[in-house]
């Protein structure tokens, strides 16, 4: 009895190139902020602010891509995904708060949820529009738009708080490292459940029930993303956060069996 090479490397489990991306981004971000911290010399700043908000997201976005859905959505994509509608929603969502804000005087928890979520789905809705997709594909896109957009805002905030500290490390860190971790819970779990609602509605054969079940997702990812806004630190904070992060497993463990169809 003969076994195939195509066989024996079929069970190989492919490399967790998500891990490398983790402890390799780690290592860099802690040999900045030594080198930071002994010259002072602040041309390091932008690539410390750089690794502190994008290590995380990019590992859990790279995870979602190997665990649900490599032989789909090639890393290239994922990566222009993330660059392109984190920025492009980043642009719009602030320009969009910034007029409410100068309209009404003062911009409520829910428009902002109801403006980021939008704004995050804008690059996957053209990704929908031009080829054919299913929604565990809608699932990794949305992580990985979600986590560049986390990316981009914790920079702006770790920025803020350089300037604010008046240059003093160890808050930057910190800021880096909450937001980091806290971003699992937050926009990479909101959009990846919108965009996984809003690719299902592709392959469904009822459409009319595809996009309700979509508006329900979406309403219930601004609710959330609202009521993080809304409750800033305490326990309810944290509740929201593995609530949205418990969700996204979920619904990434139902869809993980589309892959092999």
């Amino acid at each position: 009895m003969t076994v195939s090479t195509q066989a024996i490397h079929g069970s190989r489990r492919p490399p967790a190139r998500w891990l490398a991306v983790l402890l390799g981004g780690t290592a860099l971000f802690v040999l900045l902020y030594a080198v930071l911290r002994d010259t002072g010399n602040p041309i390091y700043v932008p690539s410390l602010l750089l690794l502190g908000a994008a290590v995380v997201p990019a590992t859990f976005a790279m995870f979602f891509h190997e665990a649900f859905g490599r032989a789909q959505l090639s890393t290239g994509l994922l990566v222009i995904g993330a660059l392109l509608g984190g920025t492009l929603a980043t642009i719009v969502a602030g320009q969009l708060e910034f007029d409410t804000l100068r309209t009404l005087g003062g911009i409520p928890t829910l428009l902002i949820g109801l403006i980021e979520e939008s704004a995050k789905l804008a690059v996957p809705a053209l990704l929908l529009a031009r080829r054919r997709v299913r929604a565990v594909d809608g699932l990794i896109l949305g992580v990985a738009v979600g986590s560049g957009f986390a990316a981009l805002e914790t920079m702006g905030y770790g920025f803020v708080e350089l300037l604010t500290t008046r240059g003093h490390l160890a808050p930057v860190a910190d800021l880096l490292l909450v937001r980091a971790v806290s971003s699992l819970g937050g926009h990479a779990a909101w959009t990846g459940l919108a965009c996984a609602a809003l690719f299902a509605v592709c392959g469904a054969t009822n459409k009319g029930r595809a996009w309700l079940r979509f508006a329900a997702v979406f309403a219930g990812v601004v609710l959330l993303h609202a009521a993080w806004d809304t409750l800033l630190t305490g326990p309810w904070h944290v509740a929201i956060g593995l609530l949205s992060f418990g969700l996204l497993l979920a619904v990434a463990w139902r869809l993980r069996p589309a892959r092999t169809r």
